[in-house]
């Protein structure tokens, strides 16, 4: 029911993006990888992915944009359903059902978080950037991006490498398509060092984006709702 995508130029991520995947309490689900720098060995992912159920791998020429990425996986997906996951988040066990949650109102047809967790682990700390949460929303963060296959038919995602997924829900919902955002668990954009990341954005900048909500060395029972009932 769910297809998940991940789009990446990086190998040092190739275990994050199979944890993700497998963690998910979701049962009726795939993973779509789509690998973007032509230096990347598809038989080393394919190895890899052959341990686990519903997974493919593709490759595409790294003069392809993310977008083109994004909409090739699309295209690939079984499901009526499609989860765009980065290949260096965390996306804790019950992310896309909880997200799926949403998905249970007709008129919803995009989902994601305004509100989220930022992890940065050179400093060990966990922030909470402030959004819209439990309603109808103006947008949501890219990394948690998820909508009905039926919007691709009227909407895909703009040939560039950045902003790809703000297009694509700015593009939605002038087409009609409600965008809901859900509570700020279960997910975490992890900032590791910025020289990895493709938006170049200096984590003390990241960090006025929200409240410092605790140091540590794992932010997985906090992100989760663990101690929550």
């Amino acid at each position: 029911m769910v297809s998940i995508i991940t789009c990446t130029i990086r190998d040092e991520f190739i275990d994050n993006v199979f944890k993700n995947y497998q963690q998910q309490t979701w049962k009726d689900k795939e993973l779509i990888i789509i690998l973007n720098k032509d230096s990347m060995d598809i038989d080393t992912w394919k190895e890899k992915a052959a341990n686990y159920q519903n997974v493919r791998v593709f490759q595409l020429h790294e003069k392809a944009t993310l977008g083109d990425c994004l909409n090739f996986g699309v295209l690939k997906a079984k499901y009526d359903i499609i989860a765009k996951f980065d290949d260096d988040d965390f996306y804790g066990p019950e992310y896309i059902s909880s997200s799926m949650l949403a998905f249970e109102d007709e008129q919803v047809s995009i989902v994601g978080k305004g509100s989220y967790y930022i992890y940065f682990k050179n400093k060990k700390a966990l922030v909470l950037v402030p959004g819209t949460e439990n309603s109808i929303s103006d947008t949501v963060a890219g990394a948690t991006l998820m909508f009905r296959k039926k919007v691709f038919e009227k909407v895909q995602f703009e040939k560039v490498n950045r902003a790809e997924d703000y297009f694509f829900i700015d593009q939605s919902k002038k087409a009609g398509f409600n965008v809901y955002s859900a509570n700020h668990f279960h997910f975490a954009v992890v900032r590791h060092d910025a020289e990895k990341h493709t938006w170049k954005v200096s984590d003390e900048d990241f960090m006025g984006w929200g409240d410092i909500v605790a140091y540590t060395n794992d932010f997985y029972y906090i992100v989760t709702n663990y101690y929550k009932t």
